[in-house]
């Protein structure tokens, strides 16, 4: 009897699914290199004001609209960093024991001493580090095209050491997060939790216990040892972190119902206020929701505006272009490098021979580059200067 158990897990993965999906179907992307984000391969570039505008309006009043209606249900049912730390949860109790603790805020290190094995650590840590490998491969999949992306993978990309750094910082913070930090990130480091908190009102969605039977679970405790965020469903204090996930209603249901009772415990949006307050604050309550809607749909017309008059360009084009100054800076960056490296303000001759050489390569490996009278430019110009400083007595660094 786990109605919704089973309900929040089908969620839960549907939302990381679809998230995972996003950048790995094309549908999303950024591009720092061109300062742009990427829809179904086309751009829409920073400087697109009415789209920004539209999507600050967005970010701020979301998580807004769903503080005064839905309450933690975000948390509780569709944020992937609950899912996986449950998950992280589900892996230790497993494999360290049933009241197993390794988190970064728990009470110490506790392990179980019948499975407090190397080889029960090694299973938990190879599980998460591979978890955090394919969320590492996603992010760079939200940054990078797919075909650079799967050139790393198979050691054809000319930027091997970009994309290896990237995923090792990427796959560490996981690791990380997923082994200890868990349920702390969200308690300390998590935005829209600190919003939450200072937006927070009883009118939105809460789990809410019937005091009237409150002898019937004086020694109980079930619904909290249940509860993934281990605080007490039965005594919410307005500062607790439930995620209104429903695991105590669960488990609280399937006590009484052994009895043919209903449980104490169920999802409300009442306050208990008088009448009158009640009324006034459900008036501040539709103005705040409907204002913080209004916010929420102009955002989104913004954005759409926005993204509908963007010029459009050729992006393949552009993509071929950062491509052909990859293939020069690969070629070009050991080459010059020397000289760059004894580019001081008392050694400007290197700083000439250093300019001028990049400019040089680049000549030497596009010549067809539309800015080949630029880099042709370049060359004379730093040549000139270098001739300057060994008429002036000047010694010429060699490269």
């Amino acid at each position: 009897m786990k109605p919704y158990h089973v309900k929040r897990r089908v969620v839960q993965w549907g939302v990381l699914i679809f998230l995972c999906a996003i950048p790995l179907l094309g549908v999303f992307r950024i591009d720092l290199a061109s300062a742009s984000f990427v829809f179904f391969g086309r751009p829409v570039w920073w400087d697109n004001y009415r789209f920004l505008s539209g999507m600050v309006l967005v970010i701020l009043s979301a998580p807004l609209l769903t503080y005064v209606t839905i309450g933690s249900l975000w948390c509780g049912w569709a944020c992937p960093q609950n899912l996986l730390t449950e998950w992280a949860d589900a892996l230790t109790f497993k494999w360290l024991g049933k009241r197993a603790d390794v988190r970064v805020d728990g009470q110490g290190l506790v392990v179980a001493p019948a499975k407090n094995r190397w080889l029960n650590w090694f299973k938990l840590g190879a599980t998460l580090l591979a978890a955090s490998f394919l969320l590492g491969l996603v992010v760079l999949k939200l940054y990078y095209p797919a075909q650079d992306v799967w050139g790393f993978l198979w050691g054809t990309t000319t930027r091997q050491a970009n994309f290896a750094i990237m995923l090792t910082f990427v796959v560490f913070f996981v690791f990380i997060d997923l082994s200890v930090v868990r349920y702390f990130l969200c308690d300390y480091a998590c935005f829209y939790r600190m919003g939450q908190r200072l937006f927070q009102t009883r009118a939105a969605l809460h789990v809410e216990h019937d005091g009237a039977r409150g002898a019937d679970c004086e020694k109980c405790h079930y619904c909290a040892t249940v509860c993934p965020t281990r605080i007490e469903p039965n005594r919410i204090q307005k500062h607790d972190i439930c995620i209104d996930c429903g695991e105590c209603i669960d488990a609280c249901d399937r006590l009484h119902f052994k009895d043919g009772t209903v449980g104490l415990l169920t999802f409300s949006t009442r306050s208990s206020v008088t009448e009158t307050t009640r009324q006034r604050s459900g008036l501040r309550l539709i103005l705040l929701r409907s204002g913080a809607g209004f916010l929420f749909l102009s955002g989104c017309a913004l954005m759409g505006w926005g993204a509908w008059t963007q010029k459009t360009v050729d992006f393949q084009k552009m993509e071929a272009d950062q491509a052909r100054l990859q293939v020069i800076s690969h070629h070009c960056q050991p080459r010059c490098a020397p000289l760059q490296a004894q580019c001081r303000g008392d050694h400007l001759a290197a700083c000439y021979q250093a300019a001028a050489c990049t400019c040089a390569c680049s000549l030497e490996q596009d010549p067809t580059n539309p800015q080949r009278d630029t880099w042709q430019q370049c060359v004379r110009l730093n040549q000139k200067h270098l001739q300057a400083l060994e008429t002036a007595s000047f010694p010429r660094v060699k490269p």
